[in-house]
């Protein structure tokens, strides 16, 4: 388990969190949530922005060739208010390499 994050830590809205490469897993809920904020249903959206993790039981959020979130517009996520548990329990279940507002280097589990 990664050390839990300083109190004070403050998104600096860097983005990075969002360009690091690697899997977003979707929980039901997230779909759910998601679908309702593009105004799409599940099936079209799974079709649309999801894909099957590399551990086959999931699904995950496609990425754009970069490695970067598809939603990802500058340093800003359009999906914020929906965005998935995954990146709603930044930094305390995972981190990035380099994220300036942890003040160390920290790898993505």
């Amino acid at each position: 388990m990664p050390p839990e994050p300083s109190p004070a830590f403050a998104c600096t809205g860097c983005g990075d969190c969002c360009r690091w490469p690697g899997h977003v897993l979707l929980t039901e809920s997230d779909i759910a949530r998601l679908a309702a904020a593009l105004g799409l249903d599940e099936p079209t959206f799974i079709d649309r922005h999801a894909r099957l993790a590399s551990n086959r039981s999931q699904l995950s959020l496609v990425e754009r060739a970069d490695g970067a979130c598809e939603f990802l517009d500058a340093d800003r996520c359009r999906v914020y208010d929906a965005r998935p548990r995954q990146c709603r329990e930044f930094p305390h279940g995972w981190r990035v390499e380099g994220c300036p507002a942890l003040g160390t280097s920290n790898t993505r589990h």
